[in-house]
């Protein structure tokens, strides 16, 4: 049987994000919060926007940081 990232319900990840949800973690990301502080303001958790981050870094509409993906 495959496994499949996230499937158990202990991990309760939200990967869907509206476009403007999108727009706000970029801009928090360009001005260097790091994951911690952006899923706070956010009010998601930290995976979730790590996983994001993972996301928009390998379609390049994210650079990476002189502090890397964590900002510290």
């Amino acid at each position: 049987m495959n496994y499949y990232l996230f499937e158990d319900e202990k991990h309760k990840v939200n990967t869907v994000y509206d476009p403007n949800e999108l727009d706000e973690i970029i801009v928090y990301w360009n001005e260097g919060y790091n994951l911690k502080e952006i899923a706070e303001k956010m009010k998601r958790k930290p995976i979730e926007v790590l996983l994001l981050a993972l996301d928009r870094a390998e379609i390049g509409e994210i650079k990476p940081r002189e502090k890397g993906i964590f900002g510290y």
